[in-house]
């Protein structure tokens, strides 16, 4: 399996009031995900919550000026519409919510998310993100935990 979970960017929007992200995954049948208990017929959800992670991580990664590293902190809201196939392109989109310093350098920023197969929604989730500066480590060199 590769553990890449965005494919790629297609939109990135920082500046304005709504900072939003879409990207691009599709889960190929090969993928060692496809061999657990949920088989060869569906995208497992932990697969489509840690796209939905990446992709909000991704978002205020860049909004933050590349500086900052999100940690997934909770996830106090996420649902599961719709079971999706290995081989499907999923969209996935991510949007800013609001953010909080809470002390120098470290905020805890919100996001919605959510994965579409074509037009038709296949999950959401509201996640939170810690977000802390890393001592000595060029966050922009390495990609940003990509």
């Amino acid at each position: 399996m590769r553990y890449r979970f965005i494919d790629e960017i297609t939109s990135l929007t920082l500046d304005g009031r709504h900072p939003q992200i879409e990207v691009v995954k599709t889960f190929e049948a090969g993928d060692d995900a496809f061999s657990g208990p949920a088989g060869q017929a569906r995208v497992p959800e932990s697969l489509l919550l840690e796209l939905m992670a990446m992709t909000g991580g991704q978002l205020i990664f860049r909004h933050l000026g590349e500086h900052r590293l999100p940690l997934l902190l909770k996830v106090p809201e996420c649902r599961f519409d719709r079971v999706v196939g290995p081989g499907v392109g999923l969209r996935a989109v991510a949007a800013l919510r609001g953010a909080s310093e809470v002390a120098d350098d470290t905020s805890v920023v919100e996001a919605a998310t959510e994965v579409y197969a074509g037009d038709e929604r296949v999950a959401a989730a509201v996640l939170m993100y810690l977000c802390v500066s890393v001592p000595g480590v060029d966050l922009a060199a390495h990609g940003g935990g990509r």
